[in-house]
């Protein structure tokens, strides 16, 4: 019995040994596994601070490594120039200022120039002479004014040589077509549009070269003059009464041809003739009636106003003519012949 119960305090001893043993196991691992906890946490920690530390000093040398690479400071310099230009050139288009200019058309006939005034918006700094070429260059708006330089002419420059304004002009203006009154418009009308910017003599170029003649008729190897601006009429100025005959160097307000005319004929109207001295003669066709001359208000090349009365000392029912002409200085030729029909009644 006394054997028994030895044994049984032996086992029960062993028993409480393992259990206390298992406890203190257990509470061993779990804290070895907190423990490995911690320090993966702490460990993660470092690693991620030392990460950082690497990346930053990583970017830091990327960055001295572009700072000292030219290739990189050109691009970074360039990219900075172009957006630079690029402001600055918005800057300069939104900032414009108007001007006034003075250009110089032909009626529709060809048979006078006017002069209108043109408002335009430029950019600052543009070439405001080249601007007016051009303007000219691309005609008039004006329902009474023609233009007639080929529409594909550009300027090329426009320079000062020696005080005469050299104005450039690309080939297709030859390609223009005009007769010698058209020609001797357009010397006028070009010399006139850069008078208003201080050049009394304006030379023509083509491609850079100066030409004998630009179509065949007026010379243009020297520099054609400018006349006073008060020479020409504004358009608005321009005279309404009908013109019922006219050439080069007469336009005619009365009478009309073929008009029937009674006691004495009137002739009115405009000459561009030299010193305004204008001859007529009238006769019935074999025979000169009357012959005379009188003076206009103006001479050529600007228009100037006349009369003509013509007595008819009771002669009737006949038909005649009067004929007005420029004569000659050089040999006294008849020149610019205009011939007014009419018929005498009683």
């Amino acid at each position: 019995m006394k054997k028994l119960l030895f044994l049984m305090f032996i086992c029960f001893s062993l028993t409480s040994a393992c259990s206390n043993d298992a406890a203190n196991s257990s509470n061993s691992n779990d804290q070895i596994v907190n423990e490995n906890l911690n320090n993966l946490s702490d460990q993660t920690k470092d690693n991620e601070e030392e990460n950082n530390v690497k990346e930053k000093e990583k970017n830091k040398e990327i960055d001295e490594t572009k700072s000292n690479d030219p290739v990189e400071n050109v691009k970074e310099e360039t990219n900075e120039d172009i957006n630079g230009e690029a402001n600055e050139s918005e800057a300069l288009e939104l900032e414009q200022e108007t001007h006034h200019l003075i250009l110089y058309f032909s009626d529709r006939d060809l048979m006078d120039t006017y002069r209108i005034k043109k408002e335009v918006e430029i950019n600052v700094g543009d070439d405001l002479e080249k601007i007016a070429i051009g303007e000219w260059l691309k005609g008039p708006d004006h329902e009474e004014l023609s233009g007639w330089v080929y529409s594909g002419v550009i300027v090329e420059y426009i320079e000062e040589v020696d005080g005469v304004a050299h104005v450039s002009l690309s080939k297709e203006i030859l390609k223009t077509s005009m007769g010698s009154s058209g020609e001797s418009m357009f010397a006028t009308q070009i010399a006139m549009i850069m008078e208003q910017f201080g050049y009394a003599q304006t030379q023509v170029l083509v491609e850079g070269k100066v030409l004998e003649s630009l179509f065949g008729h007026v010379y243009s190897g020297e520099p054609f003059f400018a006349n006073e601006p008060d020479d020409f009429l504004w358009i608005d100025e321009k005279d309404s009464r009908e013109i019922t005959m006219k050439n080069d160097a007469f336009k005619i307000y009365e009478p009309a041809a073929d008009s029937e005319v009674k006691g004495e004929i009137v002739v009115r109207g405009l000459a561009r003739v030299y010193e305004g001295t204008v001859s007529y003669e009238f006769e019935d066709g074999h025979y000169i009636l009357d012959e005379g001359f009188t003076t206009a208000s103006a001479g050529g090349p600007g228009w100037g106003e006349f009369e003509i009365v013509i007595e008819l000392d009771d002669v009737v029912d006949y038909s005649g003519r009067v004929i007005l002409f420029e004569e000659s200085a050089k040999d006294g030729s008849k020149l610019h012949e205009l011939i007014i029909p009419v018929y005498v009644i009683e």
